[in-house]
């Protein structure tokens, strides 16, 4: 299974490598409420954009797990609430 990932990881470095080359050109200059905040490379703004949707989602999923424990923590302690003689 580890050669399979190997030649996966190979594929998909050669690819991004690829793309990185046929598409260094810079882009339009990127503006942002007016201010131009400069010009990259076209596979930086493509790489820039995945990494931040990544990095969004990974929050997200993040956060979601953590509510999803509280909500579990909270109903074990309301169970063991009940469970009690009083």
């Amino acid at each position: 299974m580890s050669n399979l990932k190997l030649v996966l990881l190979i594929i998909l470095a050669v690819v991004l490598v690829d793309f990185a080359v046929e598409n260094a050109q810079p882009a339009l200059a990127i503006k942002l409420f007016k201010f131009r905040l400069g010009e990259l490379p076209q596979f930086l703004v493509v790489y820039l954009s995945l990494a931040v949707g990544v990095a969004i989602g990974w929050v997200a999923h993040g956060l979601r797990i953590r509510r999803k424990r509280r909500e579990a923590a909270a109903q074990t302690a309301s169970a063991q609430q009940q469970q009690e003689p009083q």
